[in-house]
């Protein structure tokens, strides 16, 4: 049995809800944090949804399975993060 880890991945620019929602055609795991923010605009407040990490999102997968080319290649993906090659 093994067990899914968590990586970051980098999209191309505002191509979140792209990335996202192809990533998870693809059956991958997908975390994007988001903060919600009160701004006042004129005499109201608006409730605002700001990404945590711009350019940024989690995936989850087995690194066994080693889908990086899959996840690489899906469209809005820009690459997955690496340090160590």
């Amino acid at each position: 049995m093994s067990i899914k880890s968590w990586f970051i991945l980098q999209y191309k620019p505002n191509a979140h809800r792209l990335a996202l929602r192809n990533l998870q055609r693809q059956g991958f795991e997908t975390f994007l944090p988001v903060q919600e923010v009160t701004k006042k605009k004129s005499t109201k407040f608006v409730l605002d949804v700001r990404l945590l990490f711009p350019g940024y999102m989690f995936v989850a997968f087995e690194l066994e399975s080693a889908p990086w080319r899959k996840i690489n290649s899906t469209i809005g993906v820009s690459r997955l993060v690496s340090f160590d090659g």
